[in-house]
């Protein structure tokens, strides 16, 4: 093992610091308090897994469909009855008929006849190029018009489509000739019928079902693992739902939020129930169309380079489910799960490593929950038949070591996992920023603190690691601000204190919902305070921990954390400085390096920002001749020896 060096670092406040061209900072009128600070690195050096800047993807609100995935027309496989008040986002004209006996993907097909059509409202569109298509089949043949309009502006495409006793796919393409958040989207018939389905329409420059705008800032994020597909969301998917041709698979509740069909007294209760649920949740909220998938989903992470960690119903599903799954990612060409996914365009084996079984099913809001002495025993049956499939994989157990259930799964499930899963969603405190970073630091040190009790504990599991496989600030109302980075930043710290026990972590969410790291809107996509601060720490934080902290006044709450390349001669410094003073830390490894700072800086400690406002934004300096943590941000300082 290396043996590093130590560090001694101080600090001094600074009331006000401006930059000069070179780089470096011009101080004006320092106080007289000065802060010091010791960083022993004496011990032996602790590796960081990079997984610990992983993001965690959920098939709730718009994180997938309007966030990631670019369709355009909502309940486009018509899960409602068209025209349905208060389900349905399609309204009609003329002769359309709600058809369920011929239909693609298994809800409703539109039944129209010449001089009838169905229509959306609030569509964004931009000044470009769309490219659509929908299944019909028609006996006789028809003539569909698709047009876009917002007032007096408009443009359609028509489309012959042939006679046929089968559906068949037909193509169209259009060009918006105005930017809007409220076009009009109409389908007509203008001769003969048809029955129609599983219309869509997409941006052109599209990846494969996803929007590029958002790809391009997950691209900037450069997060090395996704987990997916929940979450809540989890306990009630069937993950074959998402596989096979994207217009045949079929739309379905979102069962943990709408409820299962089985608990409403009738169906008059349940439509009552859907109505007020897709109020507040968005269609999407409610209604999974299943267009991203699991393929989509490893689609994804090979495009920006990341490894998945693919998680399994035990909730609702089952063991044989769960094999099957394991067997369709990694199996072999000959099995009957991995024949399937060659049908599907994907020969080779995925030979996905980690797994994650199940999603807080300690408690009564996850669908199927079982007390925990029932549950040892699910999960054991669950690892054992995935591993019979692929020895090799790695699993993640759900955990939750802020009460006794981790005790029972150490107690019962050694050897059965490799990771505990722990989630963590602290307080947000609105009126002071030091309470608000401290609830995250309390929140996780108490997690850690835990988690190695049970180690000694049951020393018989072995070096079982946390897993965070979800965190973040709880009841968020708002986009991911400048002080809910710097606790992404504070977490980040404290996991790189304790990199012996973690290994990944995930943000949740990645793409709006729960403070995303990027938030879209209809015309772009933008990065957020937790995304800058991931973004940041994945970049130019250094391999190894370098045991130490920091000793500074209390008032600053200063946060900084040491990590040192292999060869020691590269050093970065995270360091989180909440404060409204620039803070000044002094190192004699500063006189003896070559010095570089990249930042996040803000406006205010509720920045955030939108298309067309940066309230938030990064700073990069190089050669500074002092370092200088500016008030309210996050800072990674990289020393070149």
């Amino acid at each position: 093992m290396k043996r590093l060096f130590a560090v001694i670092c101080g600090a001094a406040i600074l009331l006000a610091a401006s930059a000069c061209g070179d780089g470096t900072e011009k101080i004006s009128e320092a106080y007289d308090v000065s802060l010091t600070a010791t960083v022993s690195a004496e011990g032996e050096k602790v590796e960081v897994n990079p997984f610990i800047y992983g993001q965690f993807i959920e098939h709730i609100e718009t994180c997938i469909y309007d966030g990631i995935w670019a369709e355009k027309v909502l309940d486009r496989k018509f899960y409602y009855e068209i025209g349905s008040s208060g389900l349905s986002p399609w309204s009609s004209a003329g002769n359309v008929v709600s058809d369920a006996q011929n239909t693609l993907s298994g809800g409703y097909a539109a039944a129209i006849v010449a001089g009838g059509s169905i229509s959306q409202k609030d569509i964004a569109l931009d000044e470009k190029e769309y490219s659509g298509y929908f299944w019909c089949k028609s006996a006789a043949g028809c003539t569909v018009k698709i047009t876009l309009s917002k007032g007096s502006d408009s443009v359609s495409t028509t489309v012959t489509v042939p006679a046929s006793s089968g559906f068949s796919k037909c193509e169209y393409s259009l060009k918006s000739p105005i930017k809007t958040s409220a076009a009009v989207y109409t389908f007509a018939v203008e001769r003969g019928e048809g029955i129609f389905d599983s219309l869509s329409m997409m941006p052109a420059d599209n990846y494969h079902g996803m929007r590029k705008d958002t790809l391009d800032r997950l691209k900037e994020l450069d997060a090395p693992l996704y987990r997916w597909p929940g979450g809540n969301f989890l306990s009630g998917y069937d993950w074959e739902d998402g596989v096979g041709d994207i217009d045949k698979r079929p739309s379905r509740r979102n069962l943990h939020y709408m409820g299962l069909e089985s608990s409403f007294v009738n169906e008059e209760a349940q439509i009552a129930s859907d109505i007020v649920k897709l109020r507040y949740l968005g269609f999407y909220g409610g209604i999974e169309p299943n267009d991203y998938g699991l393929d989509e989903f490893l689609l994804m992470c090979d495009y920006l380079g990341a490894e998945p960690l693919m998680m399994v119903n035990d909730g609702l599903g089952t063991k044989e489910e769960a094999a099957a799954q394991v067997e369709y990612c990694n199996g072999a060409i000959d099995t009957r799960y991995g024949r399937m996914r060659a049908d599907n365009g994907h020969a080779e084996p995925y030979n996905i490593r980690y797994w994650g079984v199940g999603n807080e099913m300690f408690g009564n809001w996850q669908l199927g929950n079982v007390p925990i002495a029932q549950y040892v025993t699910r999960h054991n049956e669950f690892t054992d038949a995935m591993r019979a499939i692929d020895s090799s994989i790695r699993i993640v157990a759900v955990g939750n070591n802020a009460s006794s259930w981790d005790d029972s799964m150490f107690a019962s499930c050694g050897g059965k996992m490799d990771f505990i899963a722990e989630h963590m969603y602290p307080l947000r405190d609105e009126t002071d920023v030091f309470t608000h970073l401290n609830n995250m630091r309390s929140n996780l040190q108490g997690r850690v603190k835990n988690h190695r009790r049970l180690l000694e504990k049951y020393p018989a599991c072995g070096n079982v690691k946390i897993a965070f496989t979800e965190y973040a600030y709880s009841e968020a109302v708002s986009s991911s601000r400048l002080k809910d980075g710097m606790g992404v930043g504070v977490f980040l710290n404290e996991v790189i204190r304790n990199a012996d026990v973690f290994e990944l972590c995930c943000y949740s969410s990645t793409v709006n919902a729960t403070q995303g790291c990027v938030t879209t809107e209809p015309f772009g996509a933008v990065m957020q305070g937790a995304g800058y601060t991931l973004m940041l720490y994945r970049k130019y934080m250094q391999k190894n921990f370098i045991a130490g902290g920091v000793r500074a006044d209390r008032a600053l709450q200063l946060d900084a954390v040491f990590t040192a390349s292999d060869d020691g001669k590269t050093i970065s410094v995270g360091v989180i400085n909440p404060s409204d003073k620039a803070v000044r830390l002094t190192n004699p490894l500063f006189e003896k390096g070559k010095i570089s700072r990249h930042a996040l800086l803000g406006d205010y400690y509720d920045s955030y920002n939108t298309v067309s406002r940066d309230e938030m934004y990064l700073k990069a300096d190089e050669n500074l001749a002092e370092v200088i943590a500016p008030a309210m941000s996050v800072s990674v300082f990289t020393i070149q020896l």
